[in-house]
């Protein structure tokens, strides 16, 4: 990557207030555990120029992680999904690793990562394959769903779950922008984890 397009704030000069947050970043994937409601910790230095939005970004995480409906898997699939149309970098090292922890296959993150999802049905149950189906046209063109597909998706997901499920998605295409408009760099952890991954 090029040099930074923002500075990046250390942990020794943020907000004190702020230390747990940079703590929680930094702790993801230590000892192979799935990290709670946080960000990563180049977002985290990015967002620490406006402290109140970063903590008000991490209580909006608090509040799915509080009274889930939707199993972890599942959100990391659609997260993929957004993040591959996207071409984010950033979400794509870090979600990859986090998915594999929550059940996703070897095999269907390399699907994920080639873009050939819909060419390769047999890897995804019913449940994926609408989670798949709705991430991609949310990211894609949301304008374009169909009664039709909602009505499929209804199916199996009642209204509480597909609210969230909305909101996560569209909060990663937001994520994604973020993360590319500034440029911001993998940390070497999820890199590693990342690099791993795809070479199984």
């Amino acid at each position: 990557m090029t040099d930074d397009r923002i500075r990046l704030i250390p942990k020794d000069e943020a907000p004190a207030d702020l230390f747990g947050i940079y703590e929680r970043a930094d702790a993801a994937l230590r000892d192979g555990q799935l990290p709670g409601p946080t960000l990563f910790g180049n977002q985290v230095r990015a967002l620490a120029h406006h402290p109140e939005l970063l903590a008000a970004l991490i209580a909006v995480y608090e509040a799915f992680a509080a009274s889930p409906t939707v199993e972890r898997k599942l959100i990391e699939l659609g997260v993929l999904i957004c993040s591959r149309v996207n071409a984010c970098d950033y979400c794509l090292q870090h979600h990859s690793p986090l998915a594999q922890a929550s059940g996703l296959s070897a095999e269907q993150l390399r699907c994920i990562e080639q873009g050939n999802w819909s060419d390769r049905s047999e890897l995804w149950s019913e449940r994926e394959r609408l989670v798949i189906a709705y991430a991609e046209q949310m990211t894609r063109a949301p304008y374009k769903i169909t009664d039709e597909f909602f009505a499929e998706l209804r199916c199996q997901y009642d209204d509480r779950q597909i609210v969230d499920m909305t909101m996560r998605f569209a909060l990663c295409s937001a994520w994604n922008k973020f993360n590319d408009a500034l440029n911001l760099d993998t940390e070497s952890a999820f890199r590693h984890a990342y690099a791993e991954i795809m070479s199984r």
